[in-house]
């Protein structure tokens, strides 16, 4: 018997269980939906109390602190905070309810002018962000929304007032205003010389007043350019292009005429034609000389050759890879200048580049090429003038004696 009275507690003790947990949940809910909402409407009612206590006491920034955290109507609690003159919250909020007329406003009113063109941009309206970021004094901001509103010349100006010449210069070329722009290259590379880090935006520079009419400006660029990379892109030719002739009626010899230059890219020269080529070169150099004819000047682009084989020079400014390092000195040039170029363009024709010019050998680089003629082109050019050779006899005379001592030991 006691065996069953305690198996009948446990029964009515677990089918208690689920009907205490459902009288739990019933009584919660008639609690919420009776005492429960009563005082939560009377709750919200004192809230709304206390706000309203204190926008009559003239508290408008509290009763909006009310409003905001604790009754969450966000509108009502912007509108006073605008009232109490807390622009920055009232902003903020504006922003947040998507009211972006009154955010802006007050965003402004707050001095808070960057976030005030952000609006504006949200909103599409660039010129309107433009006028915002000038005001607040950020002058490439309002000319990026410049550039975007379509409005290139007020764009330019603020570039200009940034010191960002380089997209000044930018737009002043989209307009084809390319003299303005050469201009505005200018102010950006004052001061500043042609090496590594700057040679692409002197390059730039030099194109830009070249296209401007500016030929005197661009071949100094240019040749600024030469004397720290000569095998920098194209200035070559476009320095040889802006070079008036030296002399009248070169234009005539030309026609009719190849130019060594011209004979190199054609890669067709053998060493030994090379070799004879040059020869002859050195020998109507020699006879020029008698004439008048200046030093300083030899380059593959200055001799030309016709038909026949004759052999002219003209008068334009070499590259600065065929120029005598004592020209870069100022010391007055004599014709072992003209060596150390005629030796320069030696060393091309037999390789058809300058590559290695100065720290590797013409027969490591070129085949079929003897090593006493290696030993003329390396003292053509040694830098220092003394040690090269001094002038055209001692070269034909070194050439002959070569010459000879090869014949006797074949």
């Amino acid at each position: 018997m006691a065996q069953v009275n305690n198996g009948l507690t446990a029964l009515f003790a677990i089918l208690a269980i689920p009907a205490l947990a459902a009288l739990f949940f019933i009584g919660k809910f008639i609690y919420q939906h009776t005492i429960g909402k009563k005082l939560k409407t009377t709750l919200r009612e004192d809230y709304e109390n206390e706000a309203a206590r204190f926008e009559k006491a003239g508290k408008f920034v509290s009763a909006a602190r009310v409003y905001e955290t604790k009754l969450k109507d966000l509108g009502k609690a912007a509108a006073l905070y605008e009232r109490g003159g807390d622009y920055r919250k009232a902003s903020a909020l504006y922003d947040i309810l998507g009211i972006s007329g009154k955010a802006k406003e007050l965003y402004e009113k707050d001095g808070n002018i960057v976030d005030a063109a952000e609006i504006s941009i949200r909103e599409g309206e660039f010129e309107e962000a433009a006028k915002l970021y000038r005001k607040a004094g950020k002058k490439i901001d309002e000319a990026v929304m410049m550039e975007k509103a379509g409005r290139s010349l007020p764009a330019i100006r603020a570039y200009r007032e940034a010191g960002d010449y380089r997209n000044a210069a930018r737009l002043l070329a989209a307009e084809g205003m390319n003299r303005e722009a050469a201009e505005m290259f200018g102010l950006m590379l004052r001061g500043k010389a042609v090496e590594t880090s700057s040679i692409n935006d002197f390059y730039d520079y030099a194109y830009r007043l070249e296209t401007a009419g500016q030929a005197d400006a661009a071949r100094e660029i240019y040749r600024q350019i030469d004397e720290a990379d000569p095998a920098y892109k194209d200035v070559r030719e476009r320095l040889q292009a802006l070079t008036p002739d030296g002399e009248e009626g070169e234009q005539e010899a030309r026609e009719g005429m190849t130019s060594i230059r011209d004979i190199i890219r054609s890669g067709h020269l053998e060493p030994k034609h090379s070799f004879k080529l040059w020869f002859e070169i050195l020998r109507v150099l020699q006879d020029s000389y008698a004439r008048g004819r200046s030093y300083g000047l030899m380059a593959p682009e200055n001799i030309l050759i016709d038909a026949q084989n004759n052999i002219s020079f003209l008068k334009k400014p070499p590259s600065s890879a065929y120029r005598a390092p004592e020209k870069t000195k100022g010391l007055a040039l004599d014709v072992r200048a003209d060596i150390f170029s005629l030796g320069v363009v030696l060393y091309e024709m037999l390789t058809g580049s300058l590559d290695g010019l100065g720290s590797i050998s013409v027969i490591n680089v070129a085949q079929d090429v003897p090593d006493w003629l290696d030993e003329i082109v390396i003292r053509c050019i040694r830098k220092v003038r003394e040690d090269r050779y001094q002038s055209i006899d001692e070269i034909r005379a070194d050439i002959k004696s070569l010459s000879q001592t090869k014949k006797a030991t074949t």
